[in-house]
């Protein structure tokens, strides 16, 4: 695995634009797979190194990953988190009560990451 810093990363002042530019982005992944009254579902895909820009939840969702991987969020308050995922690691995020959640994501590992997210839109 690269170190994070083998791959490029934008300056904190192109994230603070960003952030700025995106904050009602509200595609959450790269391709909408299904859509109806209730749900949202998204593919992600990320190469290595690659970032999903600052994006919106304005939904409670959970996430599944679906290969092994490791990556970096950048959150709207500044903060980051990084994470080690495991294949059919799946997290829920409770959104609704906290009014919307702000962040990016970027694969710092070696191989691709992969992710189908579900929105509830109830």
């Amino acid at each position: 695995m690269k170190p994070m810093s083998a791959y490029p990363s934008p300056s904190a002042e192109a994230l603070r634009e960003e952030l700025q530019q995106n904050s009602e982005n509200d595609h959450v992944g790269h391709t909408l797979l299904f859509e109806n009254a209730k749900v949202k579902v998204w593919h992600i895909t990320l190469q290595p190194g690659e970032r999903i820009h600052y994006h919106r939840h304005n939904y409670d969702y959970f996430w599944t990953v679906l290969q092994d991987g490791q990556g970096v969020s950048n959150q709207a308050d500044g903060s980051q988190v990084s994470f080690t995922f495991q294949k059919n690691q799946t997290s829920f995020q409770n959104i609704v009560q906290q009014g919307s959640a702000i962040h990016d994501l970027q694969n710092t590992g070696d191989q691709i990451l992969e992710f189908i997210t579900t929105e509830l839109k109830y």
